[in-house]
């Protein structure tokens, strides 16, 4: 990914609102993978490496300036979440769905849902798994999917709602087998996913969490969610102090779309 990133160093926007020199040192690491342009207002001193488009509406002005194709691709970088996706679905036409990318020593997988009112229905997530396994095809990955949910299926009959899990985790990978997807039912082993490409979490509070738990208690490198559209928009949390993996993420996939 980062032999991508370098050799393309797409034009990235990145939205900046605040953030200190912390912030700032970041964005001047990840000018070694992208050409960034930061839109809103950064504060502190900018590099020379860096532009800046400032407003007083950079959750639009972001969004608008990848739908112009003023620039090639666009991390969230610290700004409203809930904004910026509400812009995304109005300008792009798409109901927002994000697979997360983390890093662990031996091991890199994307994760969904992550967005914590995504993945609410079966129906979100077999969307989630199929058109995942799809956008990874598009990245050269001939992906692998692990269907989690709320138990072991020895556990059938200790609870309701677990019981509702494992069923609908059990149709869940039927149903993405079906439309040719490798998908398998792990129930609540997550543990088992090792090597998998993409994880499909019981729902988007429980995704959250994970991602979470793995990134910001564990340590993991999290290199952001790209939305599943053609146009590369990566998402990224707010309580990064840097956002060098976004920004290297993005522009990796504007090299590998444009292949």
């Amino acid at each position: 990914m980062e032999r991508e990133a370098r050799g393309r160093r797409a034009r990235i926007g990145v939205g900046a609102c605040g953030g200190g020199p912390e912030i700032l040192a970041g964005m001047e690491e990840a000018a070694k993978f992208a050409e960034i342009v930061l839109v809103g207002d950064p504060g502190g001193d900018l590099g020379e490496d860096l532009a800046v488009v400032r407003t007083d509406d950079p959750a639009s002005l972001l969004v608008d300036l990848l739908d112009k194709g003023d620039i090639d691709g666009a991390v969230r970088g610290n700004l409203s979440a809930t904004r910026v996706m509400r812009k995304i679905s109005r300008t792009f036409g798409v109901r927002v769905r994000r697979i997360s990318l983390l890093a662990l020593p031996d091991w890199s997988f994307f994760l969904a849902p992550v967005g914590i009112d995504e993945g609410e229905s079966l129906s979100d997530r077999l969307d989630l798994a199929v058109m995942g396994a799809g956008y990874l095809r598009k990245m050269g990955i001939d992906p692998h999917l692990s269907i989690l949910s709320g138990g072991r299926m020895e556990d059938l009959g200790r609870s309701e709602r677990v019981d509702r899990t494992l069923a609908e985790g059990e149709l869940l990978a039927r149903l993405a087998l079906e439309r040719g997807v490798r998908a398998e039912h792990r129930g609540i082993l997550i543990e088992t996913s090792r090597g998998d490409d993409l994880i499909v979490a019981p729902d988007g509070i429980s995704g959250n969490l994970i991602f979470r738990t793995l990134m910001l208690v564990s340590g993991a490198r999290g290199y952001g969610a790209p939305v599943i559209m053609e146009p590369v928009f990566v998402d990224s949390s707010r309580a990064r102090k840097s956002f060098v993996g976004p920004i290297t993420l993005a522009s990796a996939l504007v090299a590998m779309k444009g292949r």
